[in-house]
Protein backbone atom coordinates (compact mmCIF):
# COMPACT_ATOMS: atom_id res chain seq x y z
CA UNK A 1 0.00 0.00 0.00
CA UNK A 2 2.94 2.45 0.69
CA UNK A 3 4.22 1.40 -3.01
CA UNK A 4 0.84 2.39 -4.18
CA UNK A 5 0.87 5.70 -2.66
CA UNK A 6 4.26 6.45 -3.61
CA UNK A 7 4.04 5.23 -7.12
CA UNK A 8 0.50 7.83 -7.11
CA UNK A 9 2.51 10.73 -5.33
CA UNK A 10 4.93 10.26 -8.07
CA UNK A 11 2.56 9.66 -10.53
CA UNK A 12 0.79 12.95 -9.39
CA UNK A 13 4.03 14.90 -9.24
CA UNK A 14 5.49 14.02 -12.89
CA UNK A 15 1.84 15.07 -14.36
CA UNK A 16 2.11 18.61 -12.63
CA UNK A 17 5.82 18.72 -13.74
CA UNK A 18 4.39 17.85 -17.58
CA UNK A 19 1.44 20.26 -17.20
CA UNK A 20 3.92 23.64 -16.25
CA UNK A 21 6.09 22.63 -18.88
CA UNK A 22 3.39 22.80 -21.62
CA UNK A 23 1.60 25.71 -19.94
CA UNK A 24 5.23 27.80 -20.10
CA UNK A 25 6.05 26.35 -23.32
CA UNK A 26 2.17 27.63 -24.19
CA UNK A 27 2.87 31.10 -23.17
CA UNK A 28 6.10 31.43 -25.01
CA UNK A 29 4.10 30.71 -28.30
CA UNK A 30 1.04 32.86 -27.58
CA UNK A 31 0.80 36.58 -28.74
CA UNK A 32 -2.15 39.54 -27.03
CA UNK A 33 -3.37 41.82 -30.10
CA UNK A 34 -5.53 44.84 -29.00
CA UNK A 35 -7.48 47.37 -31.06
CA UNK A 36 -8.27 50.48 -29.07
CA UNK A 37 -10.41 53.45 -30.70
CA UNK A 38 -10.18 56.84 -29.80
CA UNK A 39 -13.93 57.93 -30.71
CA UNK A 40 -16.63 57.40 -33.57
CA UNK A 41 -18.30 60.49 -35.06
CA UNK A 42 -21.54 59.20 -36.90
CA UNK A 43 -22.65 62.16 -39.26
CA UNK A 44 -25.94 62.89 -39.10
CA UNK A 45 -27.90 62.17 -43.19
CA UNK A 46 -29.04 65.39 -44.15
CA UNK A 47 -32.30 65.90 -46.60
CA UNK A 48 -31.88 68.66 -48.76
CA UNK A 49 -33.56 69.01 -52.33
CA UNK A 50 -35.05 71.91 -53.99
CA UNK A 51 -35.13 74.32 -56.61
CA UNK A 52 -31.41 76.69 -57.33
CA UNK A 53 -32.82 80.33 -56.49
CA UNK A 54 -32.61 82.84 -58.68
CA UNK A 55 -34.44 84.65 -62.12
CA UNK A 56 -35.87 82.08 -64.78
CA UNK A 57 -35.54 83.93 -67.83
CA UNK A 58 -37.81 82.37 -70.56
CA UNK A 59 -36.42 81.90 -73.84
CA UNK A 60 -39.02 82.74 -76.67
CA UNK A 61 -39.98 81.02 -80.11
CA UNK A 62 -41.79 82.28 -82.09
CA UNK A 63 -42.83 82.85 -85.57
CA UNK A 64 -44.20 86.36 -85.57
CA UNK A 65 -42.25 88.21 -83.01
CA UNK A 66 -45.70 89.00 -81.05
CA UNK A 67 -44.97 85.46 -78.28
CA UNK A 68 -43.02 87.09 -75.25
CA UNK A 69 -41.93 85.19 -71.66
CA UNK A 70 -40.81 87.33 -69.12
CA UNK A 71 -38.68 85.96 -66.42
CA UNK A 72 -39.78 83.76 -63.27
CA UNK A 73 -38.22 83.46 -59.57
CA UNK A 74 -36.35 80.48 -58.24
CA UNK A 75 -36.98 80.33 -53.99
CA UNK A 76 -35.16 76.65 -52.69
CA UNK A 77 -39.33 75.57 -52.69
CA UNK A 78 -41.27 77.67 -55.65
CA UNK A 79 -40.86 78.74 -58.86
CA UNK A 80 -43.40 81.94 -59.28
CA UNK A 81 -44.01 84.68 -61.76
CA UNK A 82 -44.04 82.31 -64.81
CA UNK A 83 -46.78 84.80 -67.39
CA UNK A 84 -45.77 83.86 -71.07
CA UNK A 85 -47.90 85.58 -73.80
CA UNK A 86 -48.33 83.03 -77.31
CA UNK A 87 -49.59 84.27 -80.59
CA UNK A 88 -49.59 81.95 -83.13
CA UNK A 89 -49.32 77.78 -83.62
CA UNK A 90 -45.09 77.18 -82.59
CA UNK A 91 -45.31 79.81 -79.98
CA UNK A 92 -42.87 78.49 -77.47
CA UNK A 93 -41.51 79.57 -73.82
CA UNK A 94 -39.19 77.91 -72.23
CA UNK A 95 -37.91 78.05 -68.38
CA UNK A 96 -34.41 76.67 -67.55
CA UNK A 97 -34.20 75.91 -64.11
CA UNK A 98 -31.77 73.36 -62.06
CA UNK A 99 -33.18 71.32 -59.36
CA UNK A 100 -30.15 70.92 -56.50
CA UNK A 101 -29.73 67.96 -54.04
CA UNK A 102 -27.34 69.27 -51.53
CA UNK A 103 -28.15 66.75 -49.14
CA UNK A 104 -26.38 63.19 -47.95
CA UNK A 105 -29.62 61.59 -49.41
CA UNK A 106 -30.42 60.58 -52.78
CA UNK A 107 -34.12 61.42 -53.82
CA UNK A 108 -36.88 59.60 -55.82
CA UNK A 109 -40.10 61.44 -57.31
CA UNK A 110 -42.56 59.74 -55.77
CA UNK A 111 -45.62 61.77 -57.11
CA UNK A 112 -46.06 64.52 -59.65
CA UNK A 113 -49.19 66.82 -59.39
CA UNK A 114 -50.41 69.16 -61.82
CA UNK A 115 -53.28 71.83 -61.33
CA UNK A 116 -54.84 72.58 -63.98
CA UNK A 117 -55.42 76.48 -65.04
CA UNK A 118 -58.67 77.51 -63.88
CA UNK A 119 -61.45 77.27 -65.97
CA UNK A 120 -59.43 74.79 -68.59
CA UNK A 121 -60.66 71.20 -69.91
CA UNK A 122 -57.05 69.74 -69.78
CA UNK A 123 -55.45 65.66 -70.67
CA UNK A 124 -52.41 65.08 -68.17
CA UNK A 125 -50.00 62.73 -68.89
CA UNK A 126 -46.98 62.59 -66.44
CA UNK A 127 -45.44 65.53 -66.48
CA UNK A 128 -47.21 66.76 -69.94
CA UNK A 129 -50.64 68.61 -69.98
CA UNK A 130 -52.69 69.80 -72.94
CA UNK A 131 -55.26 72.46 -72.35
CA UNK A 132 -57.08 73.05 -75.63
CA UNK A 133 -54.07 74.46 -77.84
CA UNK A 134 -51.22 74.93 -74.89
CA UNK A 135 -49.29 72.26 -74.28
CA UNK A 136 -47.24 72.36 -71.01
CA UNK A 137 -44.05 70.37 -70.21
CA UNK A 138 -41.21 69.39 -68.20
CA UNK A 139 -38.55 67.77 -69.89
CA UNK A 140 -34.42 67.04 -68.79
CA UNK A 141 -32.03 69.48 -70.35
CA UNK A 142 -33.63 71.06 -73.26
CA UNK A 143 -36.56 72.36 -74.09
CA UNK A 144 -36.83 69.99 -77.19
CA UNK A 145 -35.71 66.73 -75.31
CA UNK A 146 -37.62 63.88 -75.46
CA UNK A 147 -36.62 63.03 -71.77
CA UNK A 148 -39.70 64.05 -69.83
CA UNK A 149 -39.79 64.39 -65.79
CA UNK A 150 -41.70 61.16 -64.37
CA UNK A 151 -42.28 59.81 -61.30
CA UNK A 152 -39.53 57.22 -60.17
CA UNK A 153 -36.38 59.56 -61.30
CA UNK A 154 -33.96 59.72 -59.20
CA UNK A 155 -31.24 62.79 -58.05
CA UNK A 156 -28.07 61.58 -56.36
CA UNK A 157 -26.68 63.27 -52.94
CA UNK A 158 -23.73 65.64 -53.35
CA UNK A 159 -20.55 64.30 -54.26
CA UNK A 160 -18.67 65.47 -51.22
CA UNK A 161 -19.40 69.46 -50.91
CA UNK A 162 -20.54 70.15 -54.47
CA UNK A 163 -24.76 69.43 -54.82
CA UNK A 164 -26.23 67.17 -57.54
CA UNK A 165 -28.21 69.30 -60.04
CA UNK A 166 -30.72 68.14 -62.85
CA UNK A 167 -31.02 71.06 -65.49
CA UNK A 168 -35.33 70.86 -65.76
CA UNK A 169 -36.93 72.91 -68.61
CA UNK A 170 -40.76 73.92 -68.65
CA UNK A 171 -42.43 74.74 -71.92
CA UNK A 172 -45.55 76.34 -72.57
CA UNK A 173 -46.32 75.97 -76.30
CA UNK A 174 -49.12 77.24 -78.74
CA UNK A 175 -49.62 73.85 -80.20
CA UNK A 176 -52.83 73.73 -82.16
CA UNK A 177 -53.61 73.76 -85.48
CA UNK A 178 -54.31 77.63 -86.09
CA UNK A 179 -53.65 80.80 -84.18
CA UNK A 180 -56.90 81.79 -81.51
CA UNK A 181 -59.69 83.69 -83.17
CA UNK A 182 -59.70 85.96 -80.03
CA UNK A 183 -57.36 86.38 -76.55
CA UNK A 184 -57.95 84.47 -74.21
CA UNK A 185 -55.61 83.44 -71.26
CA UNK A 186 -55.25 80.12 -68.75
CA UNK A 187 -54.24 80.69 -65.34
CA UNK A 188 -53.76 78.76 -62.15
CA UNK A 189 -51.75 75.93 -63.47
CA UNK A 190 -48.82 74.71 -61.18
CA UNK A 191 -47.10 71.49 -60.94
CA UNK A 192 -46.16 70.16 -57.56
CA UNK A 193 -42.84 67.84 -58.09
CA UNK A 194 -42.53 65.32 -54.39
CA UNK A 195 -39.40 63.97 -53.83
CA UNK A 196 -39.23 61.14 -51.42
CA UNK A 197 -36.01 59.03 -50.24
CA UNK A 198 -34.11 56.75 -52.21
Amino acid sequence: MIRNKKTIISFFAVAIVLLLSISIAYAALSTTLTVTMNQLTQNAMTWDIGFQTGTVTGVVTTTNNLATCGTATATSTTISGVSPTLSDVGDRCAYTFKIKNNGTIGGKIAAINVTKPSGQSCTVNGSTMVCGDITYKLHYDTATSTSLVAVGNTINPKSGSTATTKTVVLTIEHTGSAPASSDYTQSGFAYTIRYGQN
